[in-house]
């Protein structure tokens, strides 16, 4: 079985992850990183860790410091997830052996695919359109779910529903659950009675203070069939459900109630930016949305000649570098702009003569990513041209796959 050492993460995001993570047959270790991350990477030698960061990085630097220095460890892969920090930050971190960067909030479907990707082992992953929305307002918790029933999003509510009447100290939370603009049937009874067994699995949620506003006849039948769920009232009524749940004397006006009730929220308490978001990249539109795939290196490779264009390609996608390639300097040129890249891997010799005129134009740029010339020229004149010229380093054509990339994250470390 592969195992997984998760060092530090928020209780909500912990729990969630390692539930997600047994489903599907993989073992999780926690850990904390400034006691015992360390010895415990040492112990089981996962085959994959997964570190939450913190503002002030310093116990986790101290961690990846380790990690790298140890022959037993330095190979294991990292995923952070951390602060939304520079990409040359990041990009910095890739000699500790972290391939895979995400700031919060991170997107869920995004996060697990690169999980798989590491493991080799693709994660279940429901991918049932769905909205869902979490708000407060007293001690009355709203939860708006449209379109479908997603497990993965029912199963993150629950943490996240336990940790907002925690913060807010709620002792008696009363909460509505709209399905108001969902067509339901017998079909959809497993994923109803997961819905509801995540909101009654918080302790302090009594069935007889759980209303559900929904449309759908299937809803109160799967009720009626359901003792465990005996007190859980539904209704079609907005304002009834509402009637049963707050003091009715502090208004004459339902419209009135409903506004101060539902549309109007309380004062919320500070967000915890700790904490995980229920946010997907699916449920972003095409045109707004912007995916983030936790690359944290960002690679250009300029080489005319295919089959090293391809096999230096594979040396960086192999640590989960994104590689954008390029047959000719003019093409690198007109798509060029300096927050695009973290490293160019650059054939200075490339027939339309551009080599050098990338080198020329990059050197006179504050913040152009570093270029590592990699050309078969045995010449030290023609080496020492391109390094005046501009370029970190040279490599004669052909070098092992560690080669390269060891000297690409030296260069990387050196800028």
């Amino acid at each position: 079985m592969k195992k997984v050492l998760i060092i530090d993460s928020h209780p909500l995001f912990r729990e969630f992850l390692k539930q997600k993570l047994y489903d599907d047959q993989i073992e999780v270790v926690l850990s904390q990183v400034g006691r015992d991350a360390y010895t415990r990477t040492i112990s089981i030698l996962p085959n994959l860790i997964i570190l939450d960061m913190s503002e002030d990085r310093l116990d986790e630097m101290e961690f990846l410091e380790k990690k790298a220095a140890d022959i037993n460890t330095s190979r294991i892969p990292i995923i952070v997830i951390g602060p939304d920090i520079d990409k040359t930050n990041i990009a910095a971190l890739a000699k500790y052996g972290v391939i895979k960067y995400f700031a919060k909030p991170i997107q869920f479907d995004i996060f697990f695919e690169a999980i798989g990707e590491v493991l080799h082992n693709q994660l279940s992953l429901d991918t049932t359109p769905c909205v869902l929305d979490l708000h407060r307002n007293g001690n009355i918790i709203f939860i708006e779910i449209a379109q479908g029933l997603n497990r993965e999003k029912i199963a993150l509510l629950q943490y996240k529903l336990s940790e907002l009447i925690e913060r807010e100290e709620i002792d008696s939370p009363k909460i509505v659950i709209m399905l108001t603009n969902l067509e339901l049937t017998f079909v959809d009874g497993y994923n109803l009675e997961f819905l509801i067994e995540n909101v009654i699995a918080c302790p302090k949620i009594h069935n007889k203070n759980v209303k559900i506003l929904s449309l759908s006849s299937f809803v109160q039948a799967f009720l009626d069939g359901h003792p465990a769920y005996s007190g859980i009232e539904m209704s079609n009524n907005l304002p009834k459900v509402l009637n049963s749940l707050v003091d009715t004397t502090i208004t004459s006006s339902v419209s009135d109630l409903i506004t101060e009730k539902i549309i109007t929220p309380s004062n919320m308490a500070e967000e915890d930016f700790s904490s995980v978001e229920t946010r997907f990249y699916a449920d972003a539109s095409t045109e707004s949305a912007k995916k983030d795939d936790g690359s944290v290196l960002s690679i250009a490779i300029i080489d005319e000649m295919p089959q090293f264009l391809e096999q230096t390609a594979e040396a960086f996608t192999s640590i989960s570098a994104k590689v954008t390639k390029y047959s000719s300097g003019v093409e690198f040129l007109n798509d060029y702009s300096p927050e695009k890249f973290n490293l160019i891997i650059l054939d200075v010799t490339i027939s339309d003569s551009s080599g050098f005129t990338i080198l020329h134009r990059l050197r006179n740029q504050y913040d152009a990513p570093p270029v590592i010339v990699y050309s078969q020229s045995l010449q030290k004149e023609f080496v020492i041209k391109v390094l005046s010229s501009g370029a970190k380093s040279y490599l004669v054509k052909p070098q092992k796959t560690e080669t390269l990339l060891q000297k690409s994250l030296d260069v990387l470390k050196g800028d």
